[in-house]
């Protein structure tokens, strides 16, 4: 494919925006050499560059659709919001509407109180902020086995990528590991009576997923630390933090649209005192919420006499385009079925690519993991290492056939059809590839760097 305006953009932006992007997960490093550089438009399960490259998009952003590019429900109700104004000078009706509908129907008052954010990060960060304050404590025990919570020093400072922040913020948070119920016992034993909250994603992939690019990824840690909340581990972890007098938040970013659009926690009956939202819940539109306890959320209103919380107070947090995206959002899911379709889908996904990796030979190297709703590819050397070079070559001959899929995102516009065209074009990856890994040749001809970590303390 042609990228020529794709890569001339590329580098005027790298002079206008550190990272020549807004999102570190999208940045050049984290593609092969020969991709698209800037993308011009998006419909359906497709996305085009400026070059004019068509490409069928599994990664549908940053994870943050869940019914496909420009879908007509969510764009038409937004549309006609924007008509009666985008923010007033005192709360809207659409505000209470869509809190209303979450609390009551929704959620079905497994939550008391929600507040409404623009991004994830925001939203996860009150939630450590009111666990803190209700708590009087100060040490936030963080799921070690997942990748990703704020952009904030409270997270941040804990990565390797932890350059500008404050050491004495960053020394707060400790970390532990999903189903490793020993990692989580000492922690409580070190730091007793200390741990204000513990934060995880309820679930993520049957692996221990740190970061696709992570090169202490290995195989082994598939089969050691499952990553689906074997053994009760999610259960265990409402009773040790009752127990402790710790706050217990689930971060369903990622899990709240695509397992149930009620969210992992209510597929598993495990409910946490809080819980944030984001992402595909507003189908591309920027919208997030906190939802939790009375007694907890209540610390960032005006109807009590305890000190008050500085919880969320955002200029666009009341912006009525991210409410009505939400809604509609919401809505359309239930209308569509749409969690059927992705689990569905997934399946389909997860065993043809089985299938085609076992016929061409290559299963030892290619392999799909997760649940079927959240599947995942990584590419690993014999021993089970994570293999950056490999799993670039590989991505870099599916998006030459026009395939985008550097994360596996299923949305309501993904078909049989998308599922198809994407099988082909693996399959035409692994005929490649394989005399290619014979030969050990992978890092030879390798066009480009291969893939970095994003949390990484140097270029």
């Amino acid at each position: 494919m042609n990228y020529k305006k794709s890569f001339e953009i590329n580098e005027k932006l790298h002079k206008l925006i550190p990272g020549g992007s807004h999102t570190y997960s999208k940045g050049e490093d984290q593609f092969p050499y020969n991709s698209p550089r800037v993308m011009s438009y998006a419909k359906g399960a497709y996305t085009w560059d400026v070059d004019g490259n068509k490409f069928i998009d599994w990664a549908m952003g940053n994870r943050v659709f869940i019914l496909g590019h420009a879908f007509d429900d969510v764009d038409n109700a937004v549309i006609e919001t924007i008509k009666k104004g985008t923010n007033y000078t005192k709360p809207g009706i659409l505000e209470y509407e869509t809190a209303d509908y979450l609390i009551n129907e929704h959620f079905q008052n497994k939550f008391d109180m929600i507040k409404f954010g623009k991004n994830g990060s925001d939203v996860t960060t009150a939630a450590i902020k009111l666990a803190r304050a209700y708590t009087g404590r100060k040490y936030i025990l963080v799921c070690g086995s997942h990748p990703f919570f704020s952009i904030h020093d409270w997270f941040i400072g804990s990565t390797d990528m932890d350059s500008g922040t404050l050491d004495n913020e960053k020394k707060y948070t400790i970390k532990f590991y999903y189903n490793d119920r020993d990692s989580v016992e000492k922690a409580f034993e070190q730091y007793k009576n200390q741990i204000a909250a513990v934060i995880l994603e309820p679930v993520k992939n049957d692996s221990l997923y740190m970061n696709a690019t992570d090169e202490d990824y290995h195989l082994e840690t598939i089969n050691s630390k499952d990553n689906s909340p074997s053994n009760n581990f999610l259960k265990y972890m409402r009773d040790k933090t009752v127990k402790e007098g710790s706050v217990l938040i689930f971060d369903e970013m990622i899990s709240g649209m695509r397992f149930d659009t009620k969210g992992a926690h209510s597929l598993y009956g495990i409910y946490p005192d809080l819980s944030t939202f984001g992402k595909s819940i507003s189908n591309g539109y920027s919208c997030s919420f906190l939802v939790g306890k009375k007694e907890l959320m209540e610390l960032g209103g005006l109807h009590h006499k305890k000190e008050r919380v500085f919880l969320l107070s955002q200029t666009h947090g009341s912006e009525t385009t991210g409410f009505a995206a939400t809604l509609a959002t919401i809505k359309a899911c239930e209308k569509y079925n749409v969690t059927n379709h992705v689990w569905s889908l997934g399946k389909q996904m997860k065993d043809n690519f089985t299938k085609i990796a076992l016929q061409e030979s290559v299963s030892d190297y290619f392999k799909i993991i997760g649940f079927d709703a959240n599947p995942q590819i990584i590419c690993v050397k014999k021993s089970g290492e994570f293999w950056p070079e490999l799993h670039t070559f590989f991505h870099d001959i599916l998006i030459n056939e026009g395939i985008l899929i550097p994360w596996i995102t299923i949305t309501y516009s993904h078909s049989e059809k998308e599922l198809k065209k994407t099988m082909s074009a693996i399959k035409k990856a692994f005929e490649i590839l394989k005399p290619i890994i014979m030969n050990n040749e992978v890092e030879k001809l390798l066009v480009g760097n291969a893939v970095k970590p994003v949390f990484r303390k140097y270029n």
